[in-house]
């Protein structure tokens, strides 16, 4: 399954289609229609890894898809870890080095079944796996953290170490 992100963030929203498919549509949408005095939302995505809920800009995304669970994606002993997306190679890294996160001393079991590819201009395409996925949603930018469905949600932004 893949939800490919584009146009303008402010321009995106979700179609449920069923309880295990969503699409990201290059549409109108009705936050289009906000009052300017609630102030700028953008589009964000919920991430869980390693215990963490982590908040990241729909911006920093290219595409998110639901893939296999990877045994080496939680190893810091793997070698060469990649998914297909679209027909391509994508290199992915561990969450930790795509964005400037906390140490985290939590270790989670669960394995990884979402494959994030960052939006760059590089060569070949690179992401990070994660537990599970949550949104699009929309919400303030600036924050340390959002709160999204009761949840907290601390905001990352890209590494800049994350490079092939």
């Amino acid at each position: 399954m893949v939800y490919p992100m584009m146009g303008d963030p402010q321009e995106r929203h979700v179609q449920s289609l069923n309880w295990r498919q969503t699409m990201f549509e290059n549409t109108a949408s009705e936050f289009d229609n906000r009052p300017l005095s609630s102030g700028p939302l953008f589009q964000w995505l919920g991430v869980h890894w390693q215990g963490t809920n982590y908040a990241v800009s729909l911006n920093s995304i290219s595409a998110v898809f639901q893939t296999s669970p990877s045994l080496t994606a939680n190893s810091d002993n793997a070698h060469l870890d990649v998914a297909v997306h679209d027909g391509a190679v994508v290199f992915m890294k561990p969450f930790s080095e795509c964005f400037a996160t906390a140490p985290s001393f939590i270790a989670s079991n669960e394995l990884p079944q979402w494959a994030i590819v960052l939006q760059a201009a590089l060569p070949a395409p690179l992401g990070c796996r994660v537990q599970s996925v949550v949104g699009p949603f929309w919400a303030k930018s600036g924050l340390a953290s959002l709160e999204h469905d009761g949840q907290n949600w601390t905001v990352v932004h890209r590494s800049g170490a994350s490079h092939a």
